[in-house]
């Protein structure tokens, strides 16, 4: 038999080969693994930054409306600043609150919780009413639950209307009346005012006027209605009763608001420059107005509000991507520019220990207070 003198060729692969592939395949399958990975991670910031945005822009609109349609129906120069009394319609408390267009809440406030560490609360109050804002006048001295007006057919049944003097007293303090009945010119009312003398005015606030206080609370923008609540009661918020301070927008987490004041001289003819010269958190005094001038005056020199919001991207990161805190028009105090800033408004995130472990959205608007501007002031100077 006959035997080849050459060795059988050797078929397949080596252990080494193998072993050098199977290093090969899986630095391929981890490379892989931390592009998708990579890949993910920007997916979800870009996701989470676009929410934040949207998120933002959604709540200062609803902000920037509300503000907008403050003070209409109350802006007769008899009413802005004054007192006004009610009873709530959910818990049925008795509530005063300042009846004026947009009120900025600091921290420190008597008639609201403070919001979330370093933020504002903002307070809007119009009229659903269609008519005039002028009032109507009573056309006899009120008697016990009846009011005998001019214009009987601008009301209707249900509709809330607060009495006042033609002559705005001082201090001054209001309540609310409701319309059960309407009887020729006679309005009757619940509770209504005894000894209203003729010429009084009455104001029609109509059915379902807006009282809405707007705050951040536990990261996110709610709002409190305070026709139907006592937003000023600290119960609520401790912890925060959704059903009462109820969530508008989620991951918001700081606002901030100045008042534009006119500060200007009256011009020559009469009347005021409507011209914002300052930028400041100073609510006009309900008695003593502001720098000298009347409460309407005051309430007329204040031509818009500045607010400004920060909503966090909500995906977390174990790294700093966040390194100081946002800032806006407001953060940094500017006593020469026009208009001024003589006092900063920084925004701080620090009460929240991980805040650098987000990604922020500052935007920031300027409302008109176009009902308070539109009272008037031409007796302003």
């Amino acid at each position: 038999m006959y035997t080849s003198p050459h060795r059988a060729r050797q078929q397949g692969f080596s252990l080494v080969e193998i072993m050098v592939g199977l290093v090969i395949g899986m630095a391929t399958v981890v490379i892989m693994l931390q592009m998708l990975s990579n890949s993910d991670a920007t997916k979800r910031r870009a996701a989470g930054g676009n929410d934040a945005q949207m998120n933002a822009a959604l709540a200062l609109y609803t902000l920037g409306r509300e503000i907008r349609a403050s003070g209409y129906g109350i802006n007769d120069q008899r009413l802005l600043g004054c007192d006004l009394t009610y009873q709530t319609s959910s818990d049925a408390a008795t509530v005063t609150i300042p009846l004026q267009p947009t009120t900025v809440l600091k921290a420190g406030n008597t008639l609201v919780p403070a919001g979330d560490a370093n933020t504002d609360v903002l307070m809007v109050i119009y009229s659903s009413n269609a008519g005039s804002a002028d009032g109507d006048k009573l056309l006899a001295n009120s008697s016990a639950g009846s009011y005998q007006v001019s214009t009987p057919s601008s009301y209707n049944i249900g509709d809330i209307v607060v009495a006042q003097n033609s002559v705005r007293p001082s201090p001054c303090k209001l309540t609310t009346d409701k319309v059960v009945n309407i009887t020729g010119s006679t309005l009757t009312v619940d509770p209504g005012v005894i000894g209203m003398p003729a010429n009084s005015v009455i104001y029609n606030m109509g059915g379902a006027p807006v009282v809405s206080v707007y705050a951040i609370r536990n990261g996110n923008l709610t709002v409190c209605d305070f026709t139907a609540w006592d937003c000023g009661k600290a119960s609520y918020t401790n912890p925060v009763n959704s059903n009462v301070w109820v969530p508008i927008a989620s991951n918001v987490v700081a606002l901030r608001a100045q008042y534009g004041h006119d500060l200007l001289a009256g011009l020559p003819g009469g009347g005021i420059q409507k011209v914002v010269s300052q930028y400041d958190q100073i609510t006009p005094d309900k008695t003593t107005g502001m720098s000298g001038y009347s409460v309407d005056c005051s309430w007329a020199r204040t031509l818009a509000v500045r607010v400004a919001l920060v909503a966090r991207n909500a995906s977390y990161d174990k790294n700093d991507v966040t390194k100081t805190n946002p800032v806006w028009s407001g953060s940094t105090a500017d006593a020469v520019s026009s208009p001024s800033n003589p006092t900063a408004l920084p925004f701080d995130l620090s009460s929240n220990g991980d805040w650098k472990k987000y990604r922020y959205k500052t935007l920031e608007t300027t409302v008109p207070l176009r009902n308070a501007i539109w009272q008037g002031g031409s007796q302003c100077s």
